[in-house]
C-alpha cells in the first residue's frame, strides 16, 4: 500500500493496471488487500483498472462474494493497455 502510493504520486500516475493474470489462487486476504490499494490510489486521484482475471479466480472471487464494480476489469492486458490508452482526460 504505502509503495503503490508512493510510487503513484512520485511518478505523477494517471492510470495504474493491475494484471492478475500469473495469480493462481485468490482469497478474501488477498481481494481486500487489492481493493485497500486500489481505494488508496483512487483517493490520490489515480485511474486502476484490473487485467488478467482468470475464469477460476472470477469464479472463487463469486463463491466469495467479492464483487469488483467500481472497477474497471479487462480479460487481457492488451484490452487494458488500449482502454487507458483510448480514454481522454
Amino acid at each position: 500500500m504505502e509503495n503503490a502510493l508512493a510510487k503513484g504520486t512520485e511518478y505523477k500516475l494517471k492510470w495504474l493496471i493491475i494484471d492478475l493474470s500469473a495469480v493462481a489462487i485468490i482469497d478474501t486476504m488477498v481481494a481486500d488487500q487489492i481493493f485497500k490499494v486500489i481505494a488508496g490510489l483512487q483517493l490520490i486521484g489515480v485511474n486502476v483498472v484490473l487485467s488478467g482475471i482468470r475464469a477460476e479466480i472470477a469464479q472463487t472471487m463469486i463463491q466469495l462474494g467479492i464483487t469488483i464494480k467500481h472497477v474497471k476489469t479487462f480479460s487481457s492486458l492488451h484490452q487494458a493497455v488500449s482502454y487507458t490508452n483510448s480514454v481522454v482526460q
